[in-house]
């Protein structure tokens, strides 16, 4: 009984996502080995950011543990089901998702649930972590996510979520992911990552990190992934 009971504790801390709550980092670079990265003007976002005497744009790493964020990468689109009517482009906007800047006039919210956020990184790459939350400063904190499920694609980034084309890496159902937050997963080969939010009122996230290693799109695509998104809903939490 016990030593089920000390398994059952080790699964819970493994399987529990991170928190990050590291603010007013300095610029990244712009370039890591041969990964180039979008822009990051911080006045031009500070100027067209509407507050309302919250915190105001923050810089999202670049590079973050010597990795490479993947949706910060130069050709890196960021698409969305839905987003919230009459507030872009001040805040909420869709490209806010990888614009490189956290907190919430530099965030996406969701307009019709269910729905969903993904990002095309360009191509495919090794994927086994990312980073995410609905407001880094905390200024805000309604709008999170709790029930949600981690989609990848190599193909086909198919507006089902619960088409064949793609593959679910992780399933939430628990605490709402308020603060940056780390999920890891298995190694899996993607080109598209989606966060499909089942339920909530309004879900928001400032920022999209995808992350896979050193050299993450040193990888060849292959026919490996065989779990569609119908056959898991183990939940990881």
């Amino acid at each position: 009984m016990r030593i089920g009971l000390f398994c059952l504790l080790v699964t819970l801390i493994i399987n529990t996502p991170s928190v990050f709550a590291e603010h007013n980092e300095e610029k990244g670079p712009e370039k890591f080995g041969r990964y180039e990265f979008k822009e990051q003007d911080i006045d031009a976002a500070t100027k067209a950011c509407e507050a309302g005497g919250k915190p105001g744009p923050e810089f999202v790493p670049t590079v973050r543990d010597k990795e490479p964020n993947l949706a910060l990468l130069k050709d890196a689109k960021p698409e969305a089901s839905s987003l919230l009517d009459g507030w872009c482009p001040q805040r909420h906007c869709t490209e806010y998702l990888n614009d490189g800047f956290y907190n919430n006039c530099r965030s996406w919210i969701i307009g019709a649930i269910p729905g969903w956020a993904q990002i095309d990184i360009g191509e495919v790459a090794n994927v086994n972590r990312i980073i995410f939350g609905s407001d880094h400063s905390q200024g805000f904190i309604d709008r999170t996510a709790a029930d949600f499920d981690i989609l990848v694609a190599t193909k086909v980034a198919d507006a089902d979520s619960e088409a064949n084309t793609w593959n679910i890496v992780y399933t939430h159902k628990g605490a709402p992911v308020s603060k940056t937050t780390e999920i890891t997963f298995d190694d899996v080969e993607a080109r598209w990552l989606r966060i499909h939010i089942r339920t909530n009122g309004g879900a928001r996230i400032d920022e999209i990190e995808i992350y896979g290693g050193s050299d993450p799109t040193a990888v060849e695509p292959t026919e490996k992934l065989t779990t569609v998104w119908g056959q898991v809903k183990t939940d990881k939490y």
